[in-house]
């Protein structure tokens, strides 16, 4: 399949049929309006900014939430805002100038991304190098309740990365997501109370997988195929780093610092560069 150019992708988020939020460990994501409003109500399940601690990091108080949206709505109304327009909007609105400081500066994201993860705003297009933000381009679908939304996205995740143990689940939604733990635990309870999820062993290991995708599973043949694969590729970073069945161990840090991976039988068995127009190996031992 043809990867659709960058264009293509940019005139889908202007026209709405993509958006780009703020999602797992901080990074920003293009989504779909529907994956992105479970992927959300998911991410706020934390209530993260309720504690002292993300509130000291930006710098309000919860009774700011509620006049800071209405601000920030009003000032969008008229197309997307880089930081320093929001922060000089602020800083000029009666009740809300002490939020300046936390619309600038290291600890803004904790100002930004509950707003994305409410719905209330978006990543606009780049200007002169820098982030804007924007009111979604179009009523995206009702957010769903967290735990419908948790269910939703553990079954894509096995569709995708399945079978999965309890660490692969972790790092995805708890570590990713900041999922509360109960949370996913009861999620996962209740798919496999419905027969939507079945318990299966991979190398005595328990993991979960989907019904229908279980005879597929056992089917599956190996191949001696060489692959090689972008840097940060969802292959190995649908199950994680620490997942000792995809990445050794020792090799660990290669992946998380950009190193591009060279698959074989599904494993990370080396790295690869471009190197003058061709592709430079270098094999783990």
């Amino acid at each position: 399949m043809r990867l659709p150019l960058r264009q293509s992708i940019e005139d889908a988020l202007e026209a709405g049929d993509l958006v780009r939020v703020y999602a797992w460990r901080g990074g920003s994501y293009v989504l779909t309006p529907a994956t992105a409003a479970h992927v959300l109500a998911a991410r706020a399940a934390s209530r993260v900014w309720t504690t002292r601690r993300w509130q000291a990091q930006g710098h309000f108080q919860l009774e700011d939430w509620a006049p800071l949206r209405e601000a920030l709505r009003e000032f969008l109304t008229d197309g997307p805002k880089t930081r320093p327009e929001i922060v000089a909007h602020l800083a000029g609105r009666p009740g809300l100038q002490h939020l300046a400081l936390a619309a600038t500066g290291r600890g803004a994201d904790a100002l930004y991304k509950p707003l994305h993860w409410w719905g209330d705003i978006t990543f606009g297009p780049e200007r002169d190098k820098q982030a804007t933000f924007r009111l979604p381009p179009r009523p995206g679908p009702p957010a769903p309740d967290a735990a419908t939304a948790i269910r939703w996205l553990l079954l894509r995740y096995l569709a995708a990365y399945g079978p999965a143990g309890s660490a692969n689940l972790r790092y995805w939604f708890t570590e990713g997501l900041s999922v509360p733990n109960q949370m996913l635990t009861e999620a996962l309870a209740e798919l496999v109370s419905q027969g939507r999820v079945v318990e299966t062993l991979l190398d005595g290991t328990a993991t979960w997988t989907r019904p229908d995708d279980v005879a597929g599973l056992a089917d599956a043949a190996t191949t001696d195929q060489t692959l090689l694969l972008p840097a940060y590729d969802p292959w190995v970073f649908g199950p994680g780093t620490s997942d000792g069945m995809i990445v050794p161990p020792n090799r660990r840090r290669l992946m998380s610092s950009g190193h591009n991976p060279v698959i074989q039988r599904g494993v990370v068995v080396g790295t690869w560069r471009e190197r003058h127009g061709a592709a430079e190996l270098a094999l783990f031992t």
